[in-house]
């Protein structure tokens, strides 16, 4: 049985397997893509390190003995029938290649994270439209037979350099919010309101009235009402900049302020946030800064190593 904090190396299937049912508060998952190519660490400025360049981690998928053996195991009473329904039609459809093979694999993991869940737990699945139509059928296919609840799909967009010469420029991931059961943990966060609205009416928030001939009466508010605009689902937050302080060289590392606004949104203090792809740390050195407990999960050393120096500096 692993303890309920601190940072563990391996397959992420096999270590949570060894932890308690309904122990888990937040559960986040940051995997491979679907991107079919190795990843590389970085130096500090964003760029590949000098070769003989180190791996980070592979996200090239393929069909093999193991897939088999996935599709075997979902049908036990560990997953939903609807599970088995569904893998049986995508695998028919999508042919025994890399695609079914990278969805079996997701689907066994959010399985297993559905059973770590508290029944006022929720779980973000970071991913981007390459499988995203997909791994939306999986949540679910798992959630949905057992109580569960669709909250959200949540856009992050951000600018980069535009390279895209045959299609519109892709600047934006999408994070899929599931909760166990209705009764989920959510505290309601705020963004800033536009210029003009501030321009306009200051700091108060702003009620919108009608009178009797339909015209909109704007009124104002106390102070302690004007934290923001409640949060909308998409979110326009700055990928890591090559300069920044925070950037480690890890090759998908998340920026923290995307970490601390879904930490923030699911959880309270003392509660127990889980990362089963923890990669540089940001989720698990957002969540202590917090005052959450953490629980991070990698299979390259590097990550792990890379995450502890991390915690250790708060």
């Amino acid at each position: 049985m692993c303890s309920l904090e601190g940072l563990y190396l391996g397959d992420n299937l096999a270590i949570m397997r060894g932890l308690a049912a309904e122990s888990v508060d937040l559960g986040y998952a940051d995997p491979p893509f679907f991107s079919q190519r190795n990843y590389y660490q970085l130096d500090a400025g964003g760029r590949e390190s000098a070769k003989p360049a180190k791996p980070a981690f592979s996200d090239n998928w393929f069909w093999d003995d193991a897939s088999e053996l996935s599709l075997r195991r979902i049908t036990t009473p560990d997953f939903t029938p609807q599970c088995l329904d569904l893998m049986e039609g995508l695998v028919k459809v999508l042919g025994r290649g890399g695609l079914a093979a990278y969805l079996l694999n997701q689907l066994e993991r959010i399985n297993e994270l559905h059973r770590l869940l508290k029944p006022s737990g929720s779980f973000y699945l970071h991913c981007d439209p390459t499988a995203s139509h997909y791994l939306k059928l999986i949540l679910d296919s798992v959630f949905i037979p057992r109580g569960g609840v669709f909250v959200n799909e949540i856009i992050w967009h951000y600018r980069k350099w535009a390279v895209a010469k045959r299609k519109f420029s892709a600047n934006h991931d999408v994070i899929f919010f599931y909760a166990k059961s209705p009764n989920y943990c959510f505290n309601l966060q705020y963004q800033d309101r536009a210029p003009s609205t501030l321009k306009t009416f200051g700091t108060k928030k702003i009620i919108s009235a009608v009178d009797e001939k339909g015209r909109r009466i704007p009124s104002r508010t106390s102070d302690a009402e004007s934290a923001g605009v409640k949060m909308a689902d998409v979110w326009p937050i700055s990928i890591i900049a090559p300069v920044a302080k925070q950037r480690l060289g890890y090759p998908t590392q998340k920026p923290e302020a995307l970490l601390e606004r879904i930490i923030l949104a699911s959880s309270n203090p003392a509660d127990l946030v889980l990362d089963i792809y923890c990669g540089s740390g940001t989720t698990v050195a957002v969540a202590a800064r917090l005052g959450r407990r953490w629980l991070g999960i990698d299979n390259n050393p590097d990550a792990i190593a890379m995450s502890k120096e991390r915690v250790g500096k708060l």
